[in-house]
């Protein structure tokens, strides 16, 4: 929490420099910090948004603004249109009108369509459509009162949009059968139709909530020249979101450019070299039986980014592709949010060479007590050598009997057999275990 409220005050404190600060949230969103200065002295200004949606009740005006901001829902008095304009609407009777605008008058449209004046009720009209948006109204900012001295102030303003959004990405490329290079990334994405040039971004990590909007966000999900009925309302300072848990900020040391409906992707730290640890798991539950089709083993892969002391890398939740020695696509899962030199644990896919199939055999069943024999026929069709581990999961309270092989009890519902087997070799598991469910 004092990391994120530390964030904010960086933001605000990095305007000096008149450069728009984004930071961006992991779970989509953003909240975006902007200057204005205003080239004249005027009763109202209209702050620019610069095409991006603003979430209604999170814009927020900075203390040391002694004027009013207040934001407005896209409504037809705002966008005060020229006669002539082009409009489309969409009545409540599923009726489409097109036509021109010719003026707006005691909550009647009036339009001109084939030559003959169409007037339309603004209640019976459920959105409209114009080429383009006129200026920006979304932001009004008015003034205090002028002294005696008249002077142009600069206006520090901010609000949330869900069009700006983060995540990260990752690539395992083997080198050999023991070594890999992972490479780190993010990727940015500008879901809207705004533009933003030269920004500062801050990329927010971990498990970051946000306050749940209250207003009508129809108007906001609109599309690009939509607009809805009347609607106003004055905004108060919006909360910074709050955090269930620590976090970590990623500061960007370049300016970057959001174009419409883009996304790019950007190396977030230097590749490193590391060593994977290779298993691969043989599932079972409880009395169940494979049958009689063979199952294809799950390949676990186990990795951890080394502590160094000096800037280590923290992994923000986000999708892993791997890829083999040849650069061929193998697979790809996602990953928790992972501190640096904590092991991380993933199941890219299933081993294609590593079949099995699991047995029920001598089963009996009493009313609170289950006993049987499992079977295992596992085979290694490829040409290397594989560390296999078969992991059962159990209930009640159960004893192994009469193993084949060393067995492990690793918790009160889990069984492992750790095995190895050789290029071409076919091994017999067999236990017994007896489970009481009272």
């Amino acid at each position: 929490m004092f990391r994120l409220i530390f964030t904010l005050l960086t933001l605000c404190a990095t305007l000096a420099a008149d450069v728009p600060e984004l930071l961006i949230l992991p779970n989509n969103g953003a909240w975006v910090t902007l200057k204005e200065e205003p080239s004249q002295i005027n009763d109202r200004l209209y702050l620019p948004t610069f095409g991006l949606r603003v979430f209604p009740g999170t814009v927020w005006n900075f203390s040391e603004n002694d004027g009013i901001l207040r934001y407005s829902y896209p409504r037809y008095g705002l966008y005060d249109l020229e006669t002539g304009t082009e409009i489309h609407l969409v009545l409540k009777e599923s009726l489409d009108v097109r036509g021109k605008f010719l003026k707006f008058d005691n909550n009647t449209l009036f339009l001109e369509k084939d030559k003959s004046v169409v007037l339309v009720d603004v209640s019976n009209v459920v959105y409209f459509e114009i080429p383009e948006i006129p200026q920006d109204k979304t932001l009004e900012y008015f003034p205090p009162p002028t002294s005696s001295k008249k002077r142009i102030v600069p206006v520090k303003y901010g609000f949330q949009t869900g069009d700006l959004a983060w995540s990260a990405e990752y690539e395992l490329r083997w080198k050999n059968e023991e070594k890999a290079v992972f490479s780190p990334w993010f990727r940015l994405m500008n879901r809207g139709t705004g533009t933003l040039n030269n920004v500062q971004v801050t990329l927010l990590a971990g498990d970051v909530k946000t306050g749940r909007m209250m207003q009508e966000e129809r108007a906001m999900r609109a599309p690009k020249g939509m607009g809805v009925a009347y609607a106003t309302d004055a905004m108060a300072a919006a909360e910074a979101p709050q955090s269930s848990g620590e976090n970590y900020i990623f500061k960007l040391k370049d300016f970057v450019t959001f174009l419409p409906g883009t996304e790019f992707r950007q190396a977030l730290s230097d590749p490193s070299e590391l060593a994977p640890v290779k298993k691969f798991i043989v599932k079972g539950n409880s009395f169940s039986s494979s049958g009689n089709v063979p199952v294809h083993g799950d390949l676990e892969l186990t990795f951890s980014i080394k502590k160094t002391g000096k800037e280590d890398l923290v992994l923000p939740k986000g999708l892993l592709r791997i890829f083999d020695e040849n650069g061929v696509f193998s697979g790809e899962v996602f990953i928790p949010d992972s501190p640096s030199g904590e092991p991380i644990i993933v199941t890219p896919g299933k081993a294609f060479d590593l079949v099995f199939e699991r047995t029920i055999v001598d089963y009996k069943r009493e009313r609170d007590t289950a006993e049987g024999k499992i079977r295992y026929e596992i085979r290694n069709q490829s040409k290397r050598t594989l560390p296999v581990i078969i992991r059962d999961t159990w209930h009640g309270n159960w004893t192994v009997k009469n193993s084949t092989h060393k067995t492990d009890k690793n918790s009160a519902s889990e069984l492992e057999i750790p095995l190895s087997l050789k290029a071409g070799e076919k091994v017999i598991v067999e236990y017994s275990c007896y489970v009481s469910y009272r």
